[in-house]
C-alpha cells in the first residue's frame, strides 16, 4: 500500500468543526499528562491532528538498517574502550577518561540509544544522521501521546478502513533495563532509581516511565543526583518527603555525562557505587564514544581506523545508510573515491553540507550549509577546527502534510520535515542489536528538534487497510 493513501484517508475525515474537537481533546489530554516542552515549559509536546503512519515497507527498511548500522556503532564503540587511536579525536578530558576506564559490570559502551535520520515515504531509502546512545528522551512521551491519540473519536473512525498499531517502547526499555541488570549480576527484582536533574524539563516523562514500571511490579524512584548517598555498601535515593532513603540496585541514568561532571566529579555517590560494583548504572558512563557526532565519521571513513573493524554486510549498511561524514581537521580524504583536501573540499561545497558540533543536542550549533551565507560558514570552519566538530553530507529530508487547528487560522494542511528515530538496544550476551519502535519528530524546518522550538513529536502507527473495511 502507499503510505499517501491512508494520510488522505485521515484527513478527509477533518473538518472545521472535526478539526475545532480534535484539538480541544489532544490540548485538554495532553495538559492533564503535563507533556509540555520548551522553556519555559508551555508548548504541547504534540500540537497536530494527526499520528505518523508507517507502511510495513518503511518499518522493514528501518528496522534492518537499524540493526545493521546499530551493530557497527556498537562494535566501533567496543573497540574504542581500549584503543586510544580510536579515541583521540573525542578530546577527552582526564575525568572522561577515569569514567570510560571504569568497568560497568556488563560488557557494553551503550546498552541502548537511539538513531536520528530520515526515511522515504516508499521505504527504498533510509539515512541515519546521527547516533544518541547515551540517554535518549521521547520513550516515555511517545506511549503517553499514543494513549492521548487512542481516545480521539477521529482515530477510531479511521480505525474502521485501517488498522493502526502502535509501536511499542516503555516494554522494550523495561526489558532492556532488567536484561542488563541481569548480565550485571544481578538477581530478582531490582528497585530503579531513574536519575537526572530536579530541573530537567523532561521530569514529567519520568513520571510516566516510573508509574508504568510501578504497575509492572518495579519499584521505581525519581531521584536528582543531589538526593543520592553511598555508604560504601548500597546507593541511597533521599526522596524528599519520604520517611526514610530508598535503596537503589539499578541506576536508569538520564542525566548526560557532560551535564553531571559540570557540577560533580569522581567522588559523587553515584561514581563512587558504580565503581565498586555497588549499582548498576544503564547506560554506562562509558557512552560517549558511541553517542557522539565523530562515530558518524568512524563510520563513514572507508580509509580511517574503524573501517577494517566492520564486516561486508555492515560496510554495506554504512554506505546505503550513513552520509558521508568527516571531523573537520586538515589533511585528504575521499570523497566520491576522489582524493580530496578536507577543508577546502568543505569550504567549497557549503551547500551540500552541514556543520556540528561533537558533543550537543536539541539542534543546538548546527549551521546548515545552504541557509549560510559564504563568510559566516567560513568562520564556523575555522572555528571548528579548535574543538571536535563533524561535517556531513546533506541527505534528503522527507516531508509530510499534517493538519493542525487554532482559532486564529482554523483547519490547515500544511506539509512538514519528518524525521525518524528508531530505538536500539543491545543484546547484553550477543553482539546483535535489535530495532524496537520508532520516535517521530516534525517541524516546518530542515533542524528539526522540539527542545529548541517550533516541533512536535507525533506517535508512530503502523497502518495497513482492514480487510473488511
Amino acid at each position: 500500500m502507499e503510505l499517501h493513501t491512508a494520510i488522505d484517508a485521515y484527513h478527509s475525515l477533518l473538518n472545521e468543526m472535526v478539526a475545532r474537537e480534535t484539538f480541544a481533546q489532544l490540548d485538554t489530554l495532553i495538559r492533564e499528562r503535563d507533556m509540555l516542552v520548551g522553556k519555559p515549559r508551555e508548548r504541547l509536546i504534540c500540537s497536530v491532528l494527526r499520528p505518523r503512519f508507517l507502511v510495513p515497507a518503511q518499518l522493514a527498511t528501518l528496522e534492518r538498517a537499524t540493526a545493521l548500522v546499530g551493530r557497527s556503532i556498537r562494535k566501533i564503540g567496543a573497540a574504542a574502550l581500549t584503543d586510544a587511536h580510536l579515541l583521540v579525536p573525542y578530546a577527552l578530558t582526564d575525568t572522561e577518561r577515569a569514567l570510560l576506564a571504569i568497568d560497568p559490570g556488563y560488557a557494553e559502551a551503550s546498552a541502548f540509544g537511539r538513531l536520528d535520520g530520515f526515511l522515504s515515504a516508499d521505504g527504498s531509502a533510509c539515512w541515519f544522521v546521527e547516533s544518541n546512545l547515551e540517554s535518549p528522551a521521547g520513550i516515555g512521551y511517545d506511549e503517553a501521546i499514543i494513549e492521548v491519540f487512542d481516545q480521539l473519536p477521529i482515530m477510531a473512525e479511521f480505525r474502521k478502513t485501517y488498522r493502526a498499531e502502535a509501536l511499542p517502547h516503555v516494554q522494550g526499555l523495561q526489558h532492556m533495563l532488567l536484561e542488563t541488570y541481569r548480565a550485571w549480576g544481578g538477581t530478582g527484582t531490582p528497585t530503579i532509581a531513574i536519575v537526572d536533574f530536579a530541573t530537567a524539563v523532561t521530569w514529567p516523562e519520568f513520571e510516566y516511565i516510573a508509574a508504568r514500571f510501578r504497575a509492572a511490579g518495579i519499584p521505581t524512584v525519581i531521584a536528582d543526583p543531589a538526593w543520592l548517598t553511598y555508604d560504601g555498601r548500597r546507593l541511597y535515593a533521599n526522596i524528599p518527603g519520604a520517611s526514610a532513603p530508598t535503596p537503589i540496585d539499578l541506576v536508569y541514568r538520564r542525566v548526560l555525562q557532560h551535564e553531571f561532571l559540570a557540577q560533580y566529579d569522581l567522588t559523587h555517590p553515584l561514581v563512587r557505587a558504580y565503581a565498586d560494583h555497588a549499582v548498576c548504572v544503564v547506560n554506562p558512563f562509558r557512552s560517549k564514544p558511541v553517542h557522539t557526532k565523530i562515530i558518524m565519521a568512524l563510520l563513514s571513513d572507508e580509509d580511517g581506523p574503524a573501517a577494517s573493524m566492520l564486516d561486508a554486510e555492515e560496510r554495506a549498511a554504512i554506505t546505503q545508510h550513513v552520509p558521508w561524514s568527516r571531523i573537520v581537521r586538515g589533511g585528504v580524504t575521499r570523497y566520491a573515491g576522489e582524493r580530496v583536501p578536507l577543508l577546502t573540499f568543505a569550504q567549497r561545497n557549503r551547500e551540500r553540507l552541514v556543520l556540528k558540533p561533537n558533543d550537543d543536542y536539541g539542534g543546538q550549533g548546527v549551521l546548515l550549509g545552504w541557509e549560510t551565507d559564504q563568510a559566516t560558514w567560513d568562520r564556523a570552519l575555522a572555528a571548528a577546527q579548535g574543538a571536535p566538530f563533524v561535517v556531513q553530507e546533506r541527505v534528503p529530508v522527507p516531508q509530510e502534510d499534517y493538519p493542525t487547528w487554532t482559532p486564529e487560522t482554523g483547519l490547515q494542511i500544511t506539509p512538514r520535515y519528518v524525521d525518524s528515530d528508531p530505538c536500539v538496544y543491545g543484546d547484553p550476551y550477543t553482539p546483535e542489536v535489535h530495532a524496537v519502535g520508532c520516535l517521530t519528530r516534525i517541524a516546518s524546518t530542515a533542524l528539526l528538534n522540539v527542545s529548541a522550538g517550533g516541533g512536535a513529536a507525533p506517535p508512530t502507527y503502523v497502518v495497513v487497510p482492514r480487510a473488511d473495511a
